[in-house]
């Protein structure tokens, strides 16, 4: 599976996704679904096109997805390193809401209505799964075999950005295919990447749970005037100051986190692996030739993803 296949496979999920948004808007129940439902909807609509691609390219998903048995005490390592970059998270997130609103702040209301169990199987779990095997498998794989390996580490970051069709969520979704990327490359396997994004959402549904009933139900117009009545200030300056002090906390935790990634490393004896790979000189090393990543379908994609997001901001406002 090559860089230009690999578009494809972006190409259909994105055009999957608008046909599901098109469906809903002409249909006259609006395809009313129940949150867990659409959870699981949406996860097939990534999943499912890449499960196809590999049956039609005749690709093994060993090929693309490395998988190597966990370690307890690596695996401890990774959620450790997980913790210590939520701060970076928590920054880049408090950046956007500057300028959207909290997305999943919105769909907190609608979340609760499900089963905390279950609401954790779907989020914290089934949702992991899918997109890292996705997009730090399938994806970041295909581009990676081009041999422009910062290329496919920010490419395939930003497209599973906007495959969430939000400018809030696109914001740290980047952020988090990056450590995925770099979690893989350190550990030889996807299992630490998948049991770094599950640790995030596990963390943020028990946050969510744990909340009185009257805040979790809060939605994203009562929230700016609880952080105003909290800070005494408007909410876009109290923001600039939360997130001020989230970027001082995220570059000591951040800092942190890349000294146990460089133990990893060490400990797996894969620090020269990592140099080699983001390395000019190492290029020849992981392929037979550079190909271009980018095409036609791929740009119409982004393109389309971009669009949509803009209009959703503007039809809100």
């Amino acid at each position: 599976m090559n860089a230009k296949k690999t578009n494809w496979l972006f190409t259909s999920i994105i055009a999957l996704n608008v046909l599901v948004v098109i469906l809903a808007a002409v249909s006259p129940d609006g395809l009313s679904l129940g949150v867990i439902p659409a959870l699981l909807l949406s996860q097939l609509m990534i999943f499912g096109p890449a499960v196809l691609f590999l049956l039609f390219t005749r690709t093994k998903p060993s090929d693309l997805i490395q998988m190597a048995k966990p370690k307890w005490s690596l695996s401890l390592l990774v959620v450790l390193i997980t913790f210590l970059i939520m701060p970076l998270i928590t920054a880049v997130n408090a950046l956007s809401m500057l300028f959207v609103e909290n997305e999943v702040t919105n769909m907190q209301a609608l979340f609760l209505e499900a089963p905390g169990w279950l609401l954790l199987l779907v989020v914290g779990f089934v949702g992991p799964f899918s997109e890292e095997a996705v997009f730090r498998g399938v994806i970041y794989h295909g581009y990676r075999r081009s041999g422009r390996l910062v290329a496919a580490m920010i490419l395939s970051s930003v497209l599973f950005g906007l495959m969430h069709l939000n400018f809030n969520q696109m914001s740290y979704a980047i952020v988090v295919g990056v450590i995925g990327v770099l979690l893989i490359e350190g550990t030889g396997s996807i299992f630490y990447s998948i049991l770094f994004h599950a640790t995030i959402n596990t963390s943020n549904v028990i946050m969510m749970l744990l909340q009185d009933p009257e805040s979790a139900s809060m939605d994203a117009a009562k929230t700016r005037e609880m952080v105003e009545s909290l800070m005494h200030m408007p909410y876009r300056e109290a923001m600039s100051v939360v997130c001020a002090v989230y970027i001082v906390i995220a570059c000591v935790t951040t800092s942190l986190a890349g000294c146990l990634y460089y133990f990893i490393l060490k400990k797996e004896g894969r620090a020269e692996h990592v140099r080699l790979l983001f390395a000019k000189e190492g290029k020849s090393a992981v392929c037979e030739k550079n190909q271009r990543i980018w095409s036609w379908p791929l740009l119409i994609s982004i393109a389309l993803c971009l669009v949509y997001m803009v209009a959703e901001i503007a039809l809100i406002k």
